[in-house]
């Protein structure tokens, strides 16, 4: 087998620049994502408000019916009884 030796030579200022480049754009792509998971912290605590909200109101609704429920329920056994 031929191996050819090839020798490449950067200086040391231009990979450095190189490397500085891609810190830079790493750099930038991390910031990217912490404003977007700052955003998405803002969505869910407004999601969970809403549904807290949600939730005590089905609460509300449920006893809403249950009393006229328990007071139909009451008429129709006790005061029917009597007639």
């Amino acid at each position: 087998m031929n191996q050819s030796q090839e020798t490449v030579t950067y200086s040391l200022e231009t990979i450095l620049l190189r490397i500085e480049g891609k810190i830079d754009f790493l750099q930038k792509d991390v910031t990217d994502l912490n404003v977007g998971q700052a955003v998405l912290t803002g969505k869910v605590e407004g999601i969970e408000n809403r549904l807290n909200s949600l939730e005590g109101n089905q609460k509300y609704q449920v006893w809403a019916l249950i009393v006229p429920l328990a007071a139909a329920i009451v008429k129709t056994f006790f005061l029917s009884a009597n007639l």
